[in-house]
């Protein structure tokens, strides 16, 4: 079970595998991983080492389409209850990536800090999973899933440290790329290409400050990712109000 997606160098053709159960979640992954083959599509031209982009852009176009085809369905929902459970399913994954991602990240800084110090243990490990668990998630869970670093894969993925932020820094990345569709009208395709294609040979700033004019250091790239999210969560509050008044 579980989806990716790879690409060959000698053809350039992105592949993606994927379990299709036919759900909506199903759909969402699919998504995403098209996503990334349309990253790895649009750069099949270049040189193969401006091919390789970093962790802090790897999850941009996966994430991007995911939003396309979120909004494209909540545009499409015919009841109230569809576009509730559309936002609750997109909330429930924003909540997801911007509280356990951070965890992850936690446990996992922690853990190489300690580990300098000596081995550590199964039941030390399960105590600072435990220890950052409650940190983030605080009292809204009844308690924290201390083996979470035994169960998830990213964790002991050995050439590569920190799996996980990737995911977090992309999510709130292409929500910021996202939010200038509309102002930028037919020309924002062009520029998304362009900026895509340049993910393997520039830092994240440099790309967006050269196809988006924008400056990742200030908090406005980001808060108008933060800003799009609020809105679909007002939504939300919005139509579980009205569905309750009216039940």
């Amino acid at each position: 079970l579980g989806a990716y997606c790879t690409k060959f160098a000698a053809t350039r053709s992105p592949l993606v595998f994927m379990t299709w159960g036919g759900s909506r979640s199903d759909l969402m992954t699919l998504a995403h991983e098209l996503g990334h083959a349309f990253h790895n599509w649009v750069m099949r031209d270049m040189p193969l080492c401006q091919t390789r982009y970093p962790m802090t852009l790897a999850e941009t176009a996966s994430i991007f389409a995911e939003n396309i085809v979120r909004d494209y369905l909540l545009s499409k929902a015919e009841t109230r209850e569809e576009q509730i459970e559309m936002l609750w399913e997109e909330l429930s994954s924003a909540y997801a990536l911007m509280i356990n991602i951070p965890v992850r990240y936690e446990f996992e800084k922690r853990f190489y800090e300690q580990r300098q110090e000596g081995e550590l243990s199964a039941e030390q490990l399960c105590q600072l999973m435990s220890d950052t668990w409650k940190e983030w998630y605080g009292d809204s869970m009844s308690e924290a899933d201390s083996y979470f670093w035994a169960s998830k894969l990213h964790f002991s993925i050995s050439e590569v440290s920190f799996y996980n932020y990737p995911y977090l820094f992309g999510y709130l990345f292409s929500k910021g790329v996202y939010a200038q569709r509309e102002s930028k009208g037919e020309q924002f395709y062009t520029d998304y290409v362009e900026l895509l294609r340049d993910t393997g040979s520039m830092m994240a700033e440099d790309v967006v400050e050269r196809h988006l004019g924008m400056d990742l250091t200030q908090t406005d790239f980001w808060q108008q990712s933060i800003d799009m999210l609020n809105e679909k969560l007002t939504q939300f509050e919005a139509l579980l109000s009205h569905e309750q008044q009216s039940s």
